[in-house]
This record gives structure tokens, C-alpha cells and sequence, in this order.
């Protein structure tokens, strides 16, 4: 943990940032492996998108929205503070803005997404409730989150570490903070896009994205956003795996396992993204 992120307010803002950015991580892993099905069968894809329309998933993709808005504006407090030391002193004002800022966009945001979940989610009823899939990005992040939330709620108070001054981790550190910065134009446009404009995910489907995907712009779009996305999720999850397994042989196997796992996904995002081509008619 990062000492600036002592004292109660600042540790309940440092808790909250690190278990929205496991959800948003396992969430987006997710994402990415359901976006890819297009490139094997857009009918299997718009099958998928249908589980969009699932009023879990509206729920869902409205609580994703608070998750990343929170998660961007306190990233935003967090690089502040790294750069201008000074004003740690106002950390409980940069906080009440963080919150302040929070409300503001989300508030407005999320009732536009009820409005399209109202005109275009299935109608509730048991049948579709227990339909597994429409659950599964919900509950992997929510297992995420949970297992990442009891030990950060045990963990010492520690010490103030110094900024990394080269190597691995110093690049690490600068990627972080570059990367989070570009993510919140890329993220929340893409947001704005897919969720707020037109009618959000009502309008989806596998033709929508071949006609999004022909302008080679939007490729390299997504393509960036995948890569800094993943490459700032993985550099996350490193760092919580880091502060909770401490044995070596665990910790090179969960290092391991993420890796590979994060890897091969997206490396079959990037693969789908540049090979893709809309069927013809």
C-alpha cells in the first residue's frame, strides 16, 4: 500500500481503488474473450449480444460505469499527489472532489443507461434470471473482488515507499500513471459510445461492429485501448498478487498464471481486431 493512503478517509479511497480496478480487470478479461467471438461467428457473437440486453447485465453495466468513473477520477488524485508532494496536505479536499466529480458524471450517465435498459432489456421473469452466462462477468468480478477485499481489510498499515528511481519497477511506475491518463479519454469515450449514444447496447449487433471496424481509425482506437488496458490491469494485478502471496512458489505460479492467462487474451483480441472481415452479402 502506498503510505499516502494512510488515515481512515484515505484508506477506505485506496481500498476502493484497488478492488474497483480487480473487478473493471476480470471484467474486461471477460469482454474481450465474448468481443472475440466475432471473428469465429457473428451469429454466435449477436447471440452474445443478446445477453446484453439481460436486465443483470444493464444492472451490471451500470455499476461497470460507477466502477470505472471512480476508479479514473481517484487514479487522477493519486498521479496529482506523485507529482505536486506539496499537496498531500489537501488529500481530504482532493477526496471530497473525487466524490464530488464522481456524482456529477455518474449520476446524469447511469439514469440515460436505465433509460435504454427500460426500453430494450428482456422482461424479467425466472426463465431469463437463470440465465448463467448474462451472470458470469457479474460473479467473476464479484469472486475478484472478494477475495481481494478480506486480506486488504487485514494488511498493516505501512510504510511510505520512495518513488522507484529505475529498472522494472520505475518503468512500471511512469506506465501506470501515463497509461492511466490516456485510459480515461479511451475508456469513457469508448463508454460514451457503446453505452450512452443512440440507444447504448440496444443497438449492437455483429453488423454494427463490422461497420465500426471498417474504418481502420477504430481499429487502431480499440487497439490502443487494448493494449494500455490490458497492460495497466496486468501491472495492477501484479501489485496486489505482490502485497497478498509472500510464499515464492505461490507467488511465481499466481505471477505465472496471470500472465499467461492475460497474454493469450490479448493476444486473441488483437488477432480478431486485425483479421476480422465483415461477411458478405
Amino acid at each position: 500500500m502506498h503510505g499516502r493512503y494512510r488515515g481512515d478517509l484515505g484508506m477506505w479511497m485506496f481500498l476502493l481503488h484497488r478492488l474497483t480496478g480487480v473487478g473493471i480487470f476480470v471484467f474486461l478479461l471477460v469482454h474481450i474473450v465474448d468481443t472475440s467471438l466475432i471473428g469465429f461467428s457473428p451469429k454466435a457473437y449477436d447471440h452474445m449480444v443478446w445477453l446484453y440486453h439481460h436486465p443483470v447485465f444493464r444492472v451490471g453495466e451500470i455499476l461497470l460505469l460507477g466502477a470505472v468513473l471512480l476508479h479514473a477520477l481517484n487514479g487522477v488524485r493519486v498521479i496529482v499527489m506523485d507529482f505536486v508532494p506539496a499537496w498531500t496536505v489537501y488529500n481530504r479536499q482532493l477526496i471530497v472532489g473525487v466524490v464530488g466529480a464522481f456524482v456529477v458524471l455518474f449520476v446524469p450517465s447511469a439514469a440515460v443507461m436505465f433509460s435504454y435498459m427500460l426500453q430494450g432489456s428482456e422482461p424479467l421473469s425466472v426463465g431469463n434470471l437463470l440465465e448463467w452466462r448474462a451472470w458470469l462477468p457479474a460473479a467473476a468480478s464479484t469472486l475478484a473482488v472478494a477475495a481481494v477485499s478480506v486480506p486488504s481489510l487485514t494488511l498493516p498499515r505501512p510504510q511510505p515507499p520512495a518513488r522507484p528511481v529505475g529498472g522494472m519497477e520505475f518503468l512500471g511506475w511512469a506506465f501506470m500513471r501515463v497509461s492511466g491518463i490516456l485510459l480515461i479519454f479511451l475508456v469513457l469515450g469508448h463508454f460514451a459510445i457503446m453505452h450512452l449514444l443512440d440507444g447504448g447496447v440496444n443497438r449492437i449487433n455483429a453488423a454494427f461492429v463490422a461497420q465500426r471496424w471498417a474504418n481502420v481509425g477504430w481499429r487502431f482506437y480499440d487497439f490502443a485501448m487494448l493494449l494500455l488496458a490490458m497492460g495497466h490491469g496486468v501491472w495492477g494485478m501484479r501489485t496486489v498478487l505482490l502485497d497478498f502471496v509472500h510464499r515464492p512458489t505461490r507467488r511465481f505460479w499466481a505471477l505465472a498464471a496471470l500472465y499467461t492467462l492475460s497474454g493469450a487474451v490479448m493476444v486473441l483480441g488483437a488477432l480478431v481486431l486485425f483479421t476480422f472481415q465483415a461477411p458478405s452479402r
